[in-house]
């Protein structure tokens, strides 16, 4: 089975927890497709928690990961990330990917961060992880590939490096206004580099045996579909990447393979991390462990969905438009925090009239989580 699990809204809505669902039994490979470091997806069981972030969220349950072209791993971050999971699981974990992965860099991360600082109240929301500053580097001939790594020295990758700062990245920073240099030793950020890489990644030429592989292949997606980078009319609150089924659905049908089923998650209420148009509930107030503020996105803001309807037309004009032959289904978490409703400005929904509501436009499955465990989610 081939399943994409997307974000409904603007990200935060529990897609670690439907990954971790969809891979509780057989033999899974979870695919990053979008972002890379930034995200930061909570997994809960019994007595552990963990927020991946470059791994898959069904790593508890032993599903691989797979990064896609499309996705921007941080190197530089990948061993801290697997060290502090070795520490809450003994579970098996291998990491393959395309060569073709572009990475993100530390001067990516260090633009992004600063450039956010002096836009002060005019904030775009970033999370301060490199991943719009990767992208547009990458884009503007500077790419630095997985590819590339393998095939380099050290030193090679080094000068690369040295390159890139002196033909691109000062020029950003004297652009942007920054103050002051990243002063990074280039020699020893590329041994790091080349260290993580030839330890923790397997580079994969052959995409579609590597799918062919497993029972079920989940694509993970980071964000969420009114983030996604071609909505225009929230420019410039969005991201750089495509948040919905494109990418899922042109990398299943590069290998004439087909999406099964588009996973929406939801949470009961919206909820907003990072500056943007929002309207803010302040009667709404729920705790989360995961989505502290920070010197870039402040704190988790709550809202209402304006109506049920919308909430609902969303995911399906998504799978509609990008993979019309998949089936549909929402996830719908929190739902123990609002008493079984779904809260909207035009009434709390209960989940009984929201599933038929659902089912109506076109919807075939919902799941209902009342807790942060994946084992106890039911299918309504």
């Amino acid at each position: 089975m081939y399943y994409a699990v997307i974000g409904n809204n603007y990200g935060d809505e529990g897609k670690g927890l439907a990954v971790d669902y969809l891979t509780l039994s057989g033999h899974n490979l979870v695919v990053r497709h979008n972002g890379g470091a930034q995200a930061g997806h909570t997994v809960d069981k019994e007595d552990r928690r963990f927020v991946f972030h470059e791994l898959s969220s069904g790593s508890f349950n032993g599903a691989d990961t797979y990064w896609a072209s499309t996705f921007l791993p941080d190197l530089y971050k990948l061993e801290e990330e697997i060290n502090d999971f070795a520490k809450v699981s003994s579970a098996p974990m291998k990491i393959f990917a395309s060569p073709l992965c572009c990475i993100t860099l530390l001067y990516d991360v260090y633009i992004n961060q600063k450039r956010e600082e002096l836009r002060g109240e005019d904030k775009h929301g970033s999370c301060g992880m490199g991943i719009w500053e990767a992208t547009k580097r990458s884009q503007n001939g500077f790419g630095v590939t997985l590819g590339e790594i393998r095939s380099s020295t050290v030193s090679e990758l080094a000068s690369k490096l040295s390159q890139i700062e002196a033909d691109y990245v000062s020029s950003k920073i004297a652009k942007f206004g920054i103050s002051e240099d990243l002063n990074l030793d280039t020699f020893e950020y590329a041994a790091i580099l080349k260290a993580a890489l030839e330890k923790h990644v397997v580079l994969v030429e052959d995409e579609r045996s590597l799918f062919m592989f497993y029972d079920n292949v989940v694509f993970e997606g980071g964000q969420g579909l009114l983030l996604d980078t071609a909505r225009d009319d929230l420019w410039p609150h969005t991201t750089c990447s495509r948040t919905n089924l494109t990418n899922p659905a042109t990398i299943l049908g590069n290998h004439g393979l087909k999406l099964d089923e588009a996973v929406y998650v939801t949470r009961t209420y919206l909820t907003r991390h990072g500056a943007g148009p929002f309207n803010e509930d302040p009667d709404l107030c729920f705790e989360d462990a995961t989505n502290i503020p920070n010197p870039w996105q402040d704190k988790l803001r709550f809202g209402r969905f304006d109506s049920a309807s919308s909430l609902i037309e969303r995911a399906v004009k998504d799978r509609r438009d990008n993979c019309p032959e998949a089936k549909t289904s929402l996830f719908v978490t929190h739902l123990n925090e609002t008493g079984d409703k779904v809260l909207t400005e035009e009434g709390d929904v209960d989940i009984a009239e929201f599933t038929k509501t659902a089912i109506s436009a076109g919807v075939d499955k919902i799941f209902c989580s009342r807790s942060k465990l994946s084992n106890e989610v039911k299918t309504e």
